[in-house]
């Protein structure tokens, strides 16, 4: 029954490993994604007395990104271009003022006066955390209330000198009111 030095433990394990390889195999061949055939494109009549010259190319477009590396506004942004760089000599920075932010929300917390923060957004859609003694957009941030900040600008006026004034930032209504 068995052949000359084949156990019959021996081949029961034989017999078992290779049925379980046949098994792996079958699975991993039905796992397989089945990849879609492209269905194949009508090809349309030409129309009588046209020519059968192809069309040409379309003209790139003009908010195509410059050659310097820099991408168009509101294009895709480079991910090797850092976020935030120094401004070089001559180069002007875009300065954030109080009056064009926007008021978005008050976190409020009772029992904890310092947790108080202001949330607003600049024209650009960034949103800023600020609290209360905090300087930042050019003015301080000197009252924090359920429904407003208050900020003290400094102006620098030419031949008068400086001057404090007082902004303030609403928070907008909710509809109905």
């Amino acid at each position: 029954m068995h052949g000359p030095g084949v156990s019959r433990s021996s081949g029961l394990k034989w017999a078992t490993a290779v049925a379980v390889s046949l098994l792996a195999v079958v699975a991993w061949g039905q796992s397989q994604p089945k990849f879609p055939t492209p269905l194949p494109v009508p090809k349309t009549p030409a129309a009588p007395g046209a020519p059968a010259t192809p069309a040409a190319p379309a003209p790139a477009p003009e908010s195509a990104a410059p050659a310097t590396g820099t991408t168009a506004p509101g294009g895709p942004r480079d991910p090797f271009e850092p976020l935030v760089r120094k401004v070089e000599p001559g180069e002007e920075r875009k300065v954030q003022e109080v009056a064009s932010l926007k008021l978005v929300g008050i976190v409020w917390e009772p029992k904890d006066p310092e947790a108080i923060r202001a949330l607003v957004e600049t024209p650009d859609g960034l949103g800023y955390y600020l609290r209360l003694n905090e300087e930042k957009f050019g003015g301080k941030v000197v009252a924090l209330e359920r429904d407003r900040v208050r900020f003290v600008v400094r102006e620098d006026i030419p031949g008068v000198g400086t001057r404090e004034r007082t902004v303030e930032l609403r928070l907008p209504k909710p509809d109905g009111q």
